[in-house]
């Protein structure tokens, strides 16, 4: 700080003093203005920051990310609830889609004389089949 010793000045160091509070202020100015600029630079590094974070956690659990829209959130905390939920829902999906087998064969007199070890029903079966 600029320190007042004399009692009157003239209108040069008046002038001067002023200068250097000008001076001062202008780099306060442009360091305000760097410190905003650092400020939205790290607000936009969080935002990467989790977003990588969520397409992390959901390679982990296995999804790609083309679910990413529907997973996006603030936090991780609530994007691993959304990924929990698509998991869910796509073991749902992977169990409706499996194979259910649905035209089963009738077991006719042969097979259950096969399985019963029964030789006698066996022959009938095809001698029933040929004369039949």
């Amino acid at each position: 700080m600029i320190e007042l010793t004399k009692e009157t000045y003239s209108k040069e160091e008046v002038q001067e003093i002023l200068a250097q509070y000008e001076t001062k202020i202008a780099e306060l100015e442009k360091n305000i203005a760097d410190v905003e600029t650092l400020k939205q630079q790290y607000a936009e590094l969080q935002k990467v920051n989790v977003a990588v974070a969520i397409k992390n956690e959901m390679l982990k659990a296995g999804l790609d990310e083309s679910y990413f829209d529907l997973v996006e959130a603030e936090d991780i905390k609530k994007a691993q609830e959304k990924i929990n939920k698509l998991l869910e829902l796509k073991k749902k999906q992977d169990i409706e889609n499996s194979y259910k087998p649905n035209d089963h064969k009738p077991d006719d007199s042969y097979s259950v004389a096969e399985k019963e070890k029964n030789v006698e029903g066996m022959i009938f079966s095809k001698l029933s089949k040929i004369f039949g």
